[in-house]
């Protein structure tokens, strides 16, 4: 591995802990200010780090078994692209219907 990306790697890791200990209350305040100053738009890369990572998940874990499933039962019946979407649609869907359980656990609040 290089440098550049090693040191991808480091920042993407550095944007993931501090979003999660944000939302979990644990990030200091003199480090949510130095992300703040040295790159105001962290809180978004992460985000859009962690839905990339969701999505790749749900694809690969939830909706390419879906899929395989269907073909055991009916190896004529091959989904159409806009099958895909909705499959994987639905699923996404699953998770941002959870966001409302997430104050259940008490270890993490809402942000």
């Amino acid at each position: 591995m290089n440098d550049f990306e090693s040191n991808e790697d480091e920042l993407i890791r550095l944007l993931i802990d501090s979003w999660t200990a944000l939302r979990a209350g644990t990030l200091g305040e003199d480090q949510q200010a130095l992300l703040d100053r040295e790159r105001p738009q962290w809180q978004c890369e992460a985000a859009n780090l962690i839905a990339e990572g969701l999505l790749a998940y749900v694809t690969v874990e939830m909706v390419e078994p879906d899929l395989a499933h269907d073909r055991s039962i009916d190896p004529h019946d091959t989904p159409s692209p806009q099958d895909y979407a909705a499959r994987l649609g639905a699923h996404m869907m699953d998770f941002v219907d959870y966001r409302g359980d997430l104050v259940k656990t008490r270890r993490l609040g809402t942000h």
